[in-house]
């Protein structure tokens, strides 16, 4: 029998397999082989736009900006800016809003597939974000300082070179080698944003991360750096979870309302984008552009270090809550046996209120408002959520294959002397664990997927890093798919643990 499922199993893993490779490759030669969009060719200007979809970067400047001057336009937001811009590229939003050095930077590296349209639609200038503690009463004040004094001397400008120019002199920083005399600085970026923040041979980088790194190294302040999406860096600030923040971001009225801004650091201009009017070229050697395509994902910059990151934090993350769940849903299990009238209600509305709240809104709540001002990383803060959530979820699971059992079950064994503790966990439990752990399963795949939002509380887990090599290299196809491949092998492995467990608690099986 034990050969039996090894056999199906591997034919099962064949199967899905030849699917997922089809699926891959009709997925891939249908973009390179796409006509053009006919709607992409029309004339493109800010009046047909007023009218049209408008990609943006969920919470950045542009969506404010978007909203304002077109309000009868659609707002498309995408969670990386280099999604809206490829969105636009493909043909599946017509118009995109950004600052202008983003889109130079997308152009350098996608074959300059996007064009401005228009005019500038609003100078701006970006800043850091401060959040409004006592802490940052004699921060900012020293910031600006010194943002008064490398402008002067003219380091800035070399700052701004190293980074905004053609041949970028990328530098690494010793983050650990910071004085922390006058206490650590807990620095929010947006690490998909380059060259204000992201990540270069598995350091963060960037324009902000520089001034704010000479910052620290002249003030004698440490530096932690947390990666959080841009959506979660004003509210994680606004909260206090993070002291400042960086990743170009522009200085509006608006923000000034929640946060404080240090002087500009540097000016830009926002611009609506589209698909740049070129004759589409079908590639004649689709193999070699995904070899190149996988070597950029993976061996540049060594960025499969990246992803091996995110799934320690992954594994970890999952097996962490799993075992805590498990453990806290048979307590409730057990409380809901043997416990009263008030005690299955306090049960009761537990799993209620648990399963009611879907686990993104509980991971955001706890992190910006429960434990916003508490040391916790931000795993063990995400291990917490989702051991509550799996809790919630199990012990239904359990309680109603407990129940299945069929009474005459405990009569035998009360018959036989037993007492009500020794029948439960010799005879009823184990009987119930084999209707239970099928659904239990489930529950654990669930778990193991649902992992992939916490990078909205700066965890850097798989799919966050992912986003950070897309948004690194633009590539759209092979971080997403390997993400998927990864997952769904993790998965298997998990699913093939537990049938092994089937197999020795039910006896017909064995």
């Amino acid at each position: 029998m034990d050969k039996s499922i090894r056999k199906n199993n591997f034919i099962d893993f064949l199967i899905i397999a030849i699917i997922a490779i089809l699926i891959i490759a009709i997925t891939i030669f249908s973009f390179l082989s796409k006509k053009e969009n006919e709607n992409a060719k029309t004339i493109k200007s800010v009046e047909d736009a007023s009218k049209s979809a408008i990609a943006v970067l969920t919470g950045s400047s542009a969506e404010q900006l978007a909203r304002t001057l077109f309000k009868e336009a659609e707002i498309k937001t995408y969670n990386l800016n280099s999604d809206a811009m490829y969105a636009v590229e493909i043909g599946n939003e017509k118009y995109g809003m950004a600052l202008k050095f983003a889109v130079d930077d997308y152009n350098r590296k996608r074959n300059n597939a996007l064009m401005l349209v228009g005019d500038s639609l609003r100078d701006a200038e970006s800043g850091i974000f401060f959040a409004r503690s006592e802490k940052n009463k004699t921060i900012l004040p020293k910031f600006n300082e010194f943002l008064a004094k490398i402008k002067s001397n003219g380091e800035l400008k070399k700052i701004d070179d190293r980074w905004f120019g053609d041949d970028s002199d990328i530098v690494t920083f010793d983050f650990d080698a910071l004085d922390s005399t006058n206490g650590v600085i807990i620095f929010a970026i947006d690490a998909t944003y380059p060259p204000y923040c992201y990540v270069y041979n598995n350091s963060f980088v960037g324009f902000d991360v520089e001034v704010v790194y000479r910052f620290c190294e002249e003030y004698k302040y440490g530096l932690d750096v947390k990666a959080v999406d841009f959506s979660g860096m004003l509210p994680g600030i606004k909260s206090g979870k993070f002291d400042i923040g960086g990743g170009g971001n522009t200085i509006t009225e608006e923000r000034k309302k929640s946060v404080d801004f240090s002087d500009p650091l540097k000016s830009n201009q926002m611009f609506l984008y589209a698909k740049r009017d070129t004759e589409n070229k079908v590639s004649l050697n689709p193999i070699s552009g995904i070899k190149e395509a996988v070597k950029i994902t993976f061996i540049d910059e060594d960025r499969y270090k990246l992803f091996l990151r995110g799934l320690e934090t992954t594994i970890f993350m999952s097996f962490a809550s799993i075992i805590l769940g498990t453990i806290l849903s048979f307590a409730i299990c057990l409380l809901r046996l043997i416990g009263g009238p008030l005690t299955n209600k306090i049960c009761d509305a537990y799993v209620s209120i648990l399963q009611g709240i879907p686990i993104v809104v509980l991971l955001l709540l706890f992190y910006y408002t429960l434990f916003k001002s508490n040391a916790l990383p931000a795993e063990y803060v995400a291990i917490v959520a989702f051991t509550l959530n799996f809790s919630a979820y199990v012990s239904e699971i359990l309680i109603t294959s407990i129940r299945s059992v069929d009474v005459g079950q405990w009569e035998a064994a009360y018959a036989l002397g037993f007492g009500y503790m020794h029948t439960f966990l010799r005879f009823i439990f184990p009987q119930s664990l084999v209707s239970a752990i099928p659904v239990y399963k489930g529950e654990i795949i669930s778990l193991i997927k649902s992992t992939a939002i916490v990078g909205y509380i700066a965890v850097q887990d798989l799919t966050k890093m992912s986003d950070i090599v897309r948004s690194r290299t633009f590539e759209p196809f092979i971080p997403i798919i390997a993400v998927a491949i990864i997952y769904y092998i993790f998965a298997l492995i998990v699913a093939n643990v537990l049938n092994k467990f089937v197999m020795k608690v039910d006896w017909k099986k064995r």
